[in-house]
């Protein structure tokens, strides 16, 4: 972008440079050096559309890439959540099982504690 302005600055100033020192009238400079800035003007102007084209690209890219790193951030996490999940699940579902291992065998130990008692007696 730099090189492209520099360019421009150079043909512009040799142009001015040529007009002012050929001979010609005041009026006639006048009109030739507004003839030239028109025409430089609109070489201005496609140059600018260009740039802001080529930065609107950019940023077409940079939130494209952007979405895509969101995108896999995502799956990602919901795929370690998922895991977490699945492990936090085991885990209560052990529990419980533990939980009940031992409830039974409470009971058992009192069946068989009333067993005894009953035998004792009779």
């Amino acid at each position: 972008m730099r090189s492209t302005r520099d360019f421009l600055t150079g043909i512009i100033t040799g142009i001015v440079i040529g007009i002012l020192t050929a001979p010609r009238s005041g009026k006639e400079t006048r009109d030739k050096l507004t003839e030239e800035a028109s025409k430089h003007t609109g070489d201005l102007k496609d140059q600018w559309e260009k740039g802001v084209s080529q930065v609107k690209d950019g940023l077409e890219q940079a939130k494209s890439q952007v979405n895509q790193y969101t995108d896999k951030a995502k799956d990602q996490y919901n795929q370690y959540k998922d895991q977490a999940q699945s492990a936090l699940n085991k885990d209560k579902v052990k529990d419980q099982y533990n939980d009940k291992v031992d409830e039974l065998a409470d009971n058992a130990k009192s069946g068989i504690e009333d067993a005894q008692s009953s035998v004792k007696m009779n």
